[in-house]
């Protein structure tokens, strides 16, 4: 069975960004519990970069707009996700553990402070975020392989987030990173000069496979931290058993051919709720790092805070909302 891609980027100017960060802005600043909007990194590439938000409010201060799913398809497809949104005293420990780059104050007063860590700290809590986030792509890529559906322009979206992993990781060479420099030279001309399927069905069987690899027999890639060995819920149809034996993953359900031909997401809607995948994954650290012990607690007390006075924002928390 071949694969099918959807959900290609489509090119969109600078000035349609513009457009529409300024309209969420404007309806933002009309509340009055906002205390600061930031826009997180840059547009570098339009039609494929999407538009990260962060707001701080006024501690205990509910916010419950939706604002994304007033949205139009258009601003939709450049909001992929919901603003994230945090409290002021909970972003000061918010700050101290994420590593959001390229802060940019649209709004309010600048809340930011410096991070009161250590050399090792820092390097700690680097390791620890950037195996979070290559699990999840993988994750990512295991169910997209099993459909035999690609979303391409999410695959250039996390693509190029695996820079900042390798970077934290000290990886600067061998097969990961070169794949990943690939994707970063896909992005910058796309609209120009696009890979045609078959390189990026290339790409991505090959990403995949060297994904499998390093947490297979690399150790590092076992160096990864949980609160606890249980098993967590990262989706609806995803559970995560941690400190398991060995790495390995196992699906059930029905894969149905037919559903691959549906366009866009609605297929993909549609398998998920008739799959189910458990990863399991092993872990060599035998005592948790007292910093990273703390990033578990406050990690656990922002999504606790926020699905009670921000429902409809995300928290600043890592990409596998372990709790």
């Amino acid at each position: 069975m071949k694969y099918k891609l959807i959900d290609k980027p489509q090119f969109v100017s600078r000035e349609i960004y513009d457009k529409v960060t300024d309209k969420l802005i404007s309806k933002l600043t009309s509340n009055t519990n906002v205390i600061s909007i930031y826009t997180i990194g840059h547009v570098g590439n339009p039609g494929i970069s999407d538009i990260d938000m962060l707001i701080i409010v006024k501690d205990n201060c509910i916010v419950a707009d939706n604002f994304r799913v007033e949205m139009s398809g258009q601003e939709k497809y450049l909001f992929l996700h919901q603003p994230y949104a945090c409290s002021e005293s909970g972003f000061k420990k918010a700050e101290t553990f994420s590593f959001f780059h390229n802060y940019n104050l649209v709004h309010g007063k600048d809340v930011r402070t410096a991070a009161n860590l250590n050399t090792t700290e820092i390097e700690i809590l680097k390791k620890q975020t950037a195996l979070e986030f290559l699990l999840k792509m993988y994750m990512q890529l295991f169910v997209q392989k099993k459909y035999k559906i690609l979303r391409v322009r999410d695959l250039l979206l996390h693509g190029k987030a695996l820079i900042y992993d390798l970077e934290f990781l000290n990886i600067s060479s061998g097969n990961l990173f070169l794949l990943v420099q690939k994707v970063i030279e896909w992005r910058k001309d796309w609209f120009n000069k696009s890979p045609t399927d078959n390189e990026l069905i290339e790409w991505f069987d090959s990403l995949f496979l060297e994904l499998h690899l390093q947490f297979t027999t690399n150790k590092l890639f076992s160096e990864i931290s949980f609160p606890e060995s249980k098993t967590y819920s990262i989706a609806k149809n995803i559970r995560l058993k941690a400190k398991s034996n060995k790495f390995k993953v196992n699906h059930s359900g029905l894969i149905v051919p037919l559903l691959s031909t549906i366009s866009s997401k609605r297929g993909v809607k549609i398998l998920n709720k008739f799959n189910f995948f458990e990863f399991e994954v092993p872990s060599s650290i035998i005592q948790t790092s007292s910093i990273i012990t703390e990033r578990f607690e406050s990690e656990a007390m922002l999504r606790s805070y926020g699905k009670q006075f921000l429902p409809h924002f995300l928290p600043m928390t890592s990409s596998l909302h372990l709790n």
